[in-house]
């Protein structure tokens, strides 16, 4: 028999509260799958480029290094290879689309709400079976990066639960340079790595996230599944679907109902 989880980490998602002055900066979902070698080449990705240019215009090519491991009659060796790296964008780069051989990744910082998002994401998946037929997903992940500053860190104790203050309490924030608190833990649709604490001035927990000028304090919510499953765009969506409410579950029970409504909640 399953263990049943309690809540957030297990059970229904609350109906999303639409936030007009959201602290969420940074959203990424990604699909792993089984290796295709053509979309390491410039040919390969023609038929995908063009089924997504309308959406995605520029184009830009980068190289990142893998590592391949060589069984040999003695001892395996490593050996790197370099591959191809497709990042799609819209005109404003507010959108972001990465192709490799083995991974397909949408980023963005404006999020206007779980369905918009996903719809663009079904797209995206869509090309990616149509132009490649993956066969299999091996990992389905979903992050959201949310941060607060100026008058949000000041008031912090109101709009945090308190378990997540830690040293981020009103009496020693202001003598806290950096604190930032890790746990990976077990939800219905797989793991959370879940972050959270103070990020200095000049500093950001992801090289997504430009850094500020002043103290903030994140929320990062990361929500994945190793579960192998077919390529099939619709279905795949649905899996993504859970992992985002997942990730919404989080943040709410993160954040108190005062919270919501100095994030302007529009209920």
């Amino acid at each position: 028999m399953q263990m049943q989880l309690p809540f957030p980490l297990g059970g229904p998602a609350p109906d999303e509260i639409p936030l007009s002055r959201a602290p969420l900066v940074h959203v990424v979902l990604q699909a792993r799958f089984s290796s295709v070698l053509k979309i390491d080449t410039r040919e390969g990705i023609v038929a995908f480029q063009e089924n997504i240019r309308a959406d995605y215009p520029l184009l830009e090519q980068s190289q990142v290094r893998q590592f391949r491991i060589d069984m040999g009659a003695d001892a395996p060796s490593v050996q790197p290879t370099d591959s191809n790296l497709w990042r799609f964008s819209n005109a404003n780069k507010t959108w972001l689309l990465s192709l490799a051989s083995d991974v397909i990744t949408l980023e963005s910082r404006r999020y206007d709400g779980r369905t918009d998002f996903l719809a663009r994401w079904l797209q995206a998946l869509s090309q990616v079976e149509e132009c490649f037929a993956p066969g299999l997903a091996v990992r389905l992940g979903a992050r959201y990066i949310n941060r607060m500053q100026g008058e949000s860190l000041t008031e912090l104790g109101r709009w945090v639960r308190p378990n997540l203050l830690g040293v981020a309490q009103p009496e020693l924030r202001a003598h806290v340079t950096e604190a930032i608190s890790q746990a990976n833990l077990q939800v219905a649709e797989g793991a959370l790595l879940l972050r959270w604490g103070i990020v200095p001035a000049g500093g950001s927990i992801d090289p997504a996230v430009p850094a500020l000028d002043n103290p903030s304090w994140v929320l990062d919510i990361d929500v994945s599944s190793t579960a192998q499953r077919p390529f099939s765009a619709p279905d795949l969506t649905e899996s993504f679907r859970a992992l985002a409410g997942r990730a919404y579950t989080i943040f709410r029970y993160a954040i108190t109902d005062a919270g919501l409504d100095h994030f302007g909640a529009v209920r």
